[in-house]
């Protein structure tokens, strides 16, 4: 359980001092895309095709919801902030790795328990996530004004 609060915390530690460069609007927004992702993408892996268990016991508890919820979406939030026109495919990588790495640290600590997933089964959809995904979106937004 340790890591789920270690990351919780951390996390929410650089959503509060980070400077905020994305508007409220580009906030909410963007709350509702990566909110609704992350939980449709951990309901199917994880409790429709039975890939994998968040948490170390069969039951779920609040402490699962909060971090399904919250990891997915400030990960995401901190990398849209960070996230310019200028910035290389670089940064996009490393972002993508960070994520992988979060997701290991889980599966590592015992947090998270693969069943017929494999850890490196998400790297393509990190990728996909921080090189396209999300880089669209802020796009996206942003052209909408």
């Amino acid at each position: 359980m340790w890591f789920a609060y270690t990351i919780i915390g951390v996390l929410l530690l650089v959503l509060f001092f980070m400077p905020k460069k994305l508007t409220l609007k580009e906030i909410y927004y963007s709350v509702g895309i990566l909110g609704f992702g992350a939980w449709l993408g951990d309901a199917l892996v994880g409790d429709v095709f039975k890939g994998f268990q968040i948490g170390p016991s069969p039951n779920t508890y609040l402490i699962d919801y909060i971090f399904v919820s919250f990891v997915p979406l400030a990960l995401g939030l901190i990398y849209l902030n960070f996230l310019t026109e200028i910035k290389s495919i670089a940064f996009k990588w490393v972002w993508a790795a960070i994520a992988y790495l979060l997701e290991w640290g889980a599966v590592a600590s015992g947090y998270m328990v693969n069943k017929g997933w494999k850890t490196w089964y998400s790297i393509p959809v990190y990728v996909l996530v921080f090189v396209f995904l999300l880089p669209w979106h802020l796009k996206f937004m942003r052209s909408e004004k």
